[in-house]
């Protein structure tokens, strides 16, 4: 593994000008979290909690990320953020926005890296950090986000209808790869987080 210092991409961060953060909010069972910039040791709990999810067959691939070295380079310049117990401190879960690589561009669509901790699952924080992440990505400029998910990842997938706004563009054949070998499609879905949308000429 590998502990070297992390930069979070957002440069006016720095200057006091993104004022989203931390964030204290409840959840809708009454729980408060506060929302944060992810620490070193978070973003490794991220990774762990992602490897027990792929263990799983629970939306992340069994060879999606071999190392947390090859974790955090595929993150390298993204801007990750914390969902805490306000109370305890622990982390419950984790939103990382990435520039998208489906757009041969300069940071104009997000794509978001969303895991919940096994044990505080179903209570609606998949939801939350996907709204929020949503909210994040339209306060940062990006004009959209674009979501790939296994077809296997029921959870991700409800989230994504009930939220709606979402259209699906596409299907991955060979998607990855989970617990056992077997190979699964991935599911590719767009969303507009602008008006940016209605002066877009899409051929």
């Amino acid at each position: 593994m590998i502990f070297f210092f992390f930069f979070c991409r957002l440069t006016n961060v720095f200057d006091g000008s993104f004022s989203h953060v931390p964030m204290v909010t409840k959840l809708r069972n009454g729980r408060s979290v506060t929302v944060n910039y992810m620490t070193e040791g978070q973003l490794t709990e991220m990774y762990c909690m992602i490897q027990e999810a792929a263990q799983c067959g629970e939306g992340y691939g069994i060879d999606e990320f071999e190392s947390e070295v090859e974790f955090r380079m595929e993150i390298k310049d993204s801007d990750c953020f914390s969902i805490s117990c306000k109370e305890t401190g622990e982390l419950l879960a984790g939103f990382i926005i990435a520039v998208s690589k489906f757009y041969r561009g300069h940071g104009a669509m997000a794509d978001p890296f969303v895991i919940v901790r096994r044990t505080v699952r179903l209570q609606s924080l998949g939801e939350f950090a996907m709204r929020t992440a949503i909210d994040f990505a339209t306060y940062l400029g990006y004009f959209g986000m674009y979501v790939d998910t296994f077809t296997s990842n029921k959870a991700i997938l409800r989230i994504i209808e009930k939220i709606g706004g979402f259209q699906k563009v596409g299907v991955l054949p060979v998607g990855g790869k989970l617990q056992g070998g077997q190979i699964v499609s991935s599911v590719i879905f767009i969303k507009y987080l602008s008006a940016t949308k209605d002066t877009m000429k899409v051929s």
